[in-house]
């Protein structure tokens, strides 16, 4: 005890003497924080952008080499990872856009020299002078490897958001090129126009821009949207894709008559450009029966980001649809405001968007009268068909319906436990819905009675015993493959306990070319068997005997993608 007394005999003294001892060590604190922005400098950009059509990867800058010229072998285990550089902090190449820093500008000019460097060597070159503008512009840079192409063009850009903060703007610029007639590829060179995913003109605005030739930037709802390009013959111009196209028609290799376009969502705010240049294009080798293809140079479209899509933190979109199986002229209200035009029965509105928060929505006969009503609380980036259908009672309900336009679709758990997702530009995604009360369990199926096979396997809950007005929500899309041979969508009446059930002889069976929304689009080649897109196909209607003709139980296809 005498030891241990010797050290507990002055408490404070101790005290004190170890709070010497600290505030003699103390040190400034340490600032732990970390930038994880891939520019850290104070670095200001130009109003120039370059826009690589060429597919180019490094570039020079008054002779500076500003890309790591860096080459893999692409059987290599880092056949895709490549160093940064201080000006491509990604991955040290040039990509599609390329915003040029103002640091780079010599008395309001810059020579920029852009090549190809691969495994194989060096592919094609270009040189030129590069201007700073007071406005925004482009410098589109084409494929040398074509007889008579320019190097590049200079095309003006809009920065400025649409007047209608809801909607978006978009134009279409005409590269097209000559390409060679030895290729075997046909001629896509000529006026073009942008269409909807049926093949209708978006505007006047934006059809027949002449080669070399530029619309105006046009003012549409934002939304999720499949745009396709035409000739003047109709014919279907294919979006740049990985995938073998036909030579002679620009349709896949592989989906029998479909012409890839994707499906994207163009957001409020957002600024857009439609190109269409020649590309390279991988086509089948001429004359093979075992599969070999070659790439060769073809006029494609594809998407061009004028600005950063804007994140929409504002609007959630809504459309109505009535299954009231015999009344006509419903309209539907979101808090007193008429939603789109009055609706037959199985007619639907357009989209429509709305600011986020809290709305009373109601359903009106024709007459004004209030069929029923419910209450919505819209969050930003949503999407929600107003569906108003008789319960077992028969009286109107309407039951929003949330709908997924993104193509993402989940592919399982990944090796660290995280939740893996796919997205997919090119969907054939459908749900089904059964709103119709005298069809307690309803079980869809493929052909007789087969289950679907789709791209991912299917959630159970999205195609057997649906309920009436009970809308899966976990996993509720099957997404058939693009490839698919021809199929169809059977009812049948099924219970708990068995399924699919007994076959429901008195539903028209509907097969996959019923999802084509304008067979006329399709000018030189036979039906594809589907066509790509957002569906949701509903029962609706009455099984009673007494039922009218217009009135008895059927599917229908409602599109949610313009």
């Amino acid at each position: 005890m005498k030891v241990l007394n010797k050290y507990i005999k002055r408490p404070l003294a101790l005290y004190l003497l170890v709070l010497l001892s600290f505030s003699a060590c103390k040190k400034d604190k340490l600032d732990m924080d970390y930038d994880n922005r891939k520019v850290t400098d104070a670095r200001r950009n130009s109003t120039v952008r370059v826009v690589n059509l060429a597919g180019y990867n490094q570039a020079i800058v008054n002779g500076d080499t500003l890309t790591n010229y860096v080459v893999r072998d692409p059987n290599g285990g880092m056949y895709d990872s490549y160093p940064g550089t201080l000006y491509f902090r990604d991955n040290g190449r040039l990509g599609t856009t390329w915003t040029i820093p103002q640091d780079l500008f010599v008395n309001g000019a810059l020579r920029l020299k852009s090549q190809e460097i691969n495994f194989n060597g060096s592919g094609p070159s270009s040189e030129f002078i590069v201007k700073e503008e007071q406005q925004p512009v482009d410098y589109y840079m084409l494929t040398t490897l074509l007889t008579g192409q320019p190097a590049y063009l200079q095309v003006p850009r809009a920065v400025s958001a649409a007047s209608d903060p809801s909607k978006f703007k978009i134009r279409i610029l005409n590269l097209s090129s000559n390409v060679n007639p030895s290729d075997g590829v046909e001629d896509l060179r000529g006026p073009l126009s942008l269409t909807w995913a049926d093949g209708t003109a978006v505007s006047t605005a934006t059809s027949n821009i002449q080669p070399g030739q530029y619309s105006d930037y046009i003012e549409l709802p934002y939304g999720a949207a499949q745009f396709k390009v035409l000739t003047a013959q109709g014919f279907q111009v294919s979006a740049l894709t990985s995938e073998v196209i036909k030579a002679d028609n620009s349709t896949l290799e592989y989906a029998a008559n479909l012409t890839y376009a994707p499906i994207k969502t163009y957001f409020p705010g957002g600024i857009y450009t439609i190109v269409i240049s020649a590309q390279m294009t991988t086509i089948p080798y001429p004359g093979t029966t075992t599969g070999e293809t070659i790439k060769v140079n073809q006029n494609g479209f594809r998407i061009i980001n004028d600005i950063s899509d804007p994140a929409n933190l504002t609007y959630s979109r809504l459309q109505a649809v009535n299954a009231m199986p015999g009344m006509e002229g419903v309209k539907m209200t979101v808090n007193g405001q008429v939603l789109g035009t009055p609706m037959s029965y199985t007619g639907h509105t357009n989209y429509q968007a709305f600011i986020t928060g809290t709305y009373k929505v109601e359903a009106l006969n024709a007459s004004g009268a209030k069929l029923a009503e419910t209450e919505l609380k819209l969050e930003a980036n949503k999407n929600f068909s107003l569906w108003l259908f008789p319960d077992v009672n028969g009286n109107p309900v309407i039951q929003p319906v949330a709908n997924d336009l993104s193509g993402t679709y989940f592919s399982g758990g990944t090796d660290d436990a995280s939740s893996g997702y796919l997205k997919k530009a090119f969907p054939f995604n459908i749900r089904f819905l059964n709103f119709c009360p005298d069809f307690p369990y309803l079980t869809v199926t493929g052909n007789d009675g087969a289950d679907f096979n789709g791209f991912f396997p299917v959630n159970p809950a999205a195609v057997n015993n649906l309920m009436p007005g009970v809308s899966p929500i976990n996993a509720p899309y099957l997404s058939v493959r693009q490839e698919s041979d021809a199929y169809q969508f059977m009812a049948f009446r099924s219970t708990p306990a068995i399924i699919p059930g007994v076959w429901a002889k008195d539903i028209p069976v509907l097969d996959g070319q019923n999802l084509i929304a304008r067979p006329e689009l399709y000018v030189r080649t036979g039906l594809p068997n589907h066509e790509p897109g957002i569906y949701t196909i509903a029962l609706v209607g009455s099984t009673k005997a007494n039922a009218p003709a217009a009135q008895k139980a059927k599917m229908i296809i409602l599109k949610h993608n313009k």
